[in-house]
């Protein structure tokens, strides 16, 4: 075997499988590409929870302010009723 032949025989990438070789490299493609489509779904989907999170605690926060004014009002009120 002369240099060449065997330098390109110790680089895996470089071996010819044939046809079985060439399935085994795309599956293998594949799957890289199929587990970063699955990193960045999940990013999506955290994403997309802390959103709805944020939203929920806006609507608390509108609610809390909405029974702060009440109480308010109530308090007034009274300290109203009770010096008349």
């Amino acid at each position: 075997m002369c240099k060449e032949d065997k330098a390109k025989a110790e680089n895996p990438e470089n071996c010819s499988f044939g046809v079985m070789g060439e399935i085994l490299r795309t599956l293998q493609r594949e799957e890289k590409e199929l587990e970063q489509t699955r990193t960045c779904l999940k990013e999506v989907t955290d994403n997309n929870t802390t959103q709805d999170q944020i939203e929920i605690l806006k609507e608390i926060n509108s609610s809390l302010k909405e029974i702060i004014e009440i109480q308010k009002a109530i308090l007034e009120e009274v300290i109203k009723n009770r010096i008349e």
